[in-house]
């Protein structure tokens, strides 16, 4: 409710000191009400898609957005374990667009709220139909998005309805099965650890494999199926060494 509340007030602020301009600026204030919802999927679609995609392929973003995939027990209060800088990440992009084009604000507000909504759902352990996920992001299609399992990694980007993930190929819904195996068992479930731990893990990343790869593509994968640096394979290496001397001892 406040993150419906805030952006529907950067609507009207927008709207009573920026108003209509070139390029587009405060098109939807006289709109339809229709175009008003079809420009806020629209634009939530594409601004959740393409800063989700991203946070899955640059390592730098891929620290922040990792806290949420940590957990290894999916459920609706999944929505809740996030890192600020990612909420941000995933954030921006759209209030940027809704202050610019100015749709409806008790219609933004709506929208967002069943946005949140929509993700207690997607995250919650709920069987429904089969058939939902080829059109919407159900709790089966989020829950391969989840998965350890590799032949899903970096799959099913999309948020409320997954018409982005059919588009672009990054689709997996097999009809049989469902995922079981998920996050990281040695991640912390503290909020205050959840929250510094991705600055020090960039720091050894910046540290061990240099600036640039905080911005490409590492070279690895962890069992989870995500990508993986040097300085994380590393750490893990010297963790299983200390292990085996442990055990020879």
């Amino acid at each position: 409710m406040i993150n419906s509340a805030f952006a529907a007030w950067l609507v009207i602020y927008a709207q009573n000191h920026g108003g209509q301009g070139p390029y587009g600026r405060g098109i939807l204030i006289d709109a339809h009400w229709g175009w008003n919802v079809f420009a806020l999927l629209l634009m939530g679609h594409v601004t959740f898609y393409a800063a989700h995609y991203a946070c899955h392929k640059i390592p730098l973003l891929w620290q922040f957005h990792r806290v949420h995939h940590s957990t290894q027990v999916l459920d609706s209060f999944s929505t809740s374990r996030f890192h600020i800088v990612d909420k941000t990440t995933f954030a921006a992009p759209y209030l940027l667009l809704v202050t610019y084009f100015q749709p409806d604000p008790a219609l933004t507000f709506l929208f967002i709220s069943f946005n949140d909504f929509f993700g207690r759902y997607g995250h919650g352990n709920i069987k429904d139909p089969h058939w939902l996920g080829y059109f919407m992001s159900n709790p089966k299609f989020h829950r391969w998005h989840h998965s350890n399992h590799p032949e899903a990694t970096n799959k099913n980007f999309s948020a409320e309805f997954n018409f982005l993930d059919w588009i672009f190929g990054t689709a997996y819904y097999p009809k049989e099965g469902i995922p079981e195996r998920f996050g990281e068992a040695d991640y912390s479930n503290s909020i205050f650890v959840q929250h510094y731990q991705p600055f020090v893990d960039i720091y050894n990343i910046a540290k061990y494999d240099g600036i640039t790869a905080l911005f490409k593509k590492p070279f690895g994968k962890s069992d989870s199926g995500e990508i993986q640096s040097k300085s994380a394979m590393q750490k893990s290496n010297n963790s299983d060494n200390t292990t085996e001397e442990v055990l020879k001892d």
